[in-house]
């Protein structure tokens, strides 16, 4: 086991036993307090969260009531006097068929009609009990209402109806014309905040009776309970805008939070025992848990992260020369490789030059190894600045150094080293006052079709040894 792995599996014992400690105290700490908690904070958001998502859930029919209300049409067909009721019929099912509602319905103020998308549906009238929210409505300040009543049209069904007052350019009340939202989505909103948070989730209404409840709701409240004040259930959660009430039924504590749904006239209630609160404890110690898990994780990479950086430089230092600060034979031939096959894959020339200076060894048994460094390292960053960016330059051993020249043919890498020759031929080395030039002797290749990478530094090796032979001070192109 190297080791990197070794830190790290302590790095990771070490957070995860304080993570788990702290987790635990605050557990046994949180049980304390919980109780008060939940009352004045949790159940109160939970009904936040339900009453924002109903309210959405009506934003849109609200927004298509009101476009019926607004529409050129609806408007000019009852001015006109209610001519052909098929075209009032198909715009009602085209609003129905468009945005998904339940149903869509008109009904005119001067004949007293209901349209429906299925056509005339009945005639309304003030002594009908079933028709007095068309009434209320018609005198109701603002521009719509909402009310929950039973779709006579769709078997007595429980919708959310719309109202939306149809108003002429000259302030003339024409009628009621909406949409109707089923409140299935409402119950599958308490259906999942009821599996999510296991707590009853429920609507009663002004009498206390419950209204809208999921399929597992363990019973309506007893409104006449004696609370420890003296007052009732009723007294607190039926007379009030919002509400909390804390009370004993048994051996378990029960816990109430109400507030008032003016859309609904009901009141949303969340209930909660003492029996899950346990089970909440228990939820959130497994969040804490995970939290830390994650933060363990994150500091783990991080340290990960680091060490491997450190060993990345380790890594770099395998790869650069010290003394020069270029790339080493070790760093040049993946690169070497890599732009050889990428040249062969696009056609392009590849060049390759190997520099020696000439008879290095004099300099050194002269001034000694110690300067000789000197002068390899200054010979390096003058051959840095002699060649472009994207040529790449490598230390190939003692005073050899190797250039790859991409995109480039034998005779523009030849014109390139040939001008190294004479910027050194007028660069002058200096040792205690005394002064002189390196010349160099160097062997060109360039890449053929035949060629792999060992061919072309073999080439060039050959055109450096020929120049040697020759006299040294030229450059031979193989």
């Amino acid at each position: 086991m190297s080791k990197k792995v070794k830190i790290m599996l302590v790095l990771c014992a070490i957070l995860s036993l304080g993570f788990i400690t702290t987790s635990m105290v605050s557990y046994f700490v949180a049980r304390d307090s919980l109780t008060h908690q939940i009352s004045t904070d949790t159940l109160p958001l939970i009904g936040d969260n339900i009453y924002s998502e109903i309210q959405q859930d009506l934003l849109k029919p609200i927004l298509i009531s009101s476009l019926m209300a607004n529409d050129s049409f609806l408007q000019d067909w009852v001015i006109n006097g209610e001519g052909d009721e098929s075209k009032v019929t198909n715009y009602l099912r085209n609003i129905q068929t468009k945005y998904g509602t339940v149903t869509s319905f008109f009904i005119s103020n001067r004949s007293f009609k209901y349209y429906h998308t299925s056509g005339f549906f009945k005639k309304i009238s003030p002594d009908a009990n079933v028709d007095q929210w068309y009434f209320l409505a018609k005198k109701a300040p603002g521009t719509h209402q909402i009310n929950i009543d039973y779709d006579q049209y769709a078997n007595n069904t429980l919708t959310v109806f719309i109202n939306y007052k149809l108003i002429d350019s000259n302030n003339n009340f024409l009628g009621i014309t909406g949409v109707g939202l089923a409140l299935n989505k409402v119950l599958n909103l308490i259906e999942s905040y009821q599996n999510k948070y296991q707590r009853d989730v429920f609507f009663l209404d002004q009498k206390g009776k419950a209204t809208l409840h999921s399929s597992s709701f363990s019973g309506n409240i007893d409104l006449n309970h004696s609370l420890a004040d003296g007052s009732t259930i009723k007294d607190k959660l039926l007379t009030q805008k919002s509400a909390t009430i804390e009370f004993w039924q048994g051996d378990k504590k029960i816990l109430l939070n109400s507030r008032y749904i003016e859309e609904f006239d009901w009141y949303l209630v969340i209930r909660q025992n003492s029996q899950s609160i346990d089970n909440d404890l228990f939820d959130s110690l497994m969040l804490n848990l995970l939290i830390s898990l994650i933060v363990t994780v994150v500091v783990l990479a991080l340290a990960w992260l680091t060490l491997s950086n450190y060993q990345s430089k380790l890594e770099e230092m395998a790869t650069t020369d010290k003394l020069t600060g270029l790339n080493n034979r070790q760093m040049f031939d993946p690169i070497l490789e890599q732009r050889f096959h990428s040249a062969a894959r696009q056609g392009s020339s590849l060049s390759l030059a190997i520099l020696d200076i000439d008879k290095f060894k004099s300099i050194n048994d002269l001034y000694g190894h110690p300067f000789g460094d000197k002068v390899l390292q200054e010979a390096a960053q003058l051959l840095k600045g002699a060649i472009r960016k994207s040529d790449v330059l490598c230390r190939w051993g003692g005073e050899e150094f190797v250039i790859l020249f991409p995109d480039t043919n034998a005779d523009q890498a030849l014109e390139i080293v040939l001008k190294i020759q004479q910027l050194f031929s007028e660069h002058q080395f200096s040792h205690q006052q005394q002064h002189f030039n390196i010349q160099w002797s160097a062997g060109v290749a360039n890449n053929t079709a035949k060629d792999q990478p060992a061919d072309l530094i073999l080439r060039a090796d050959q055109a450096l040894l020929k120049a040697k032979n020759n006299g040294r001070n030229q450059v031979i192109v193989s």
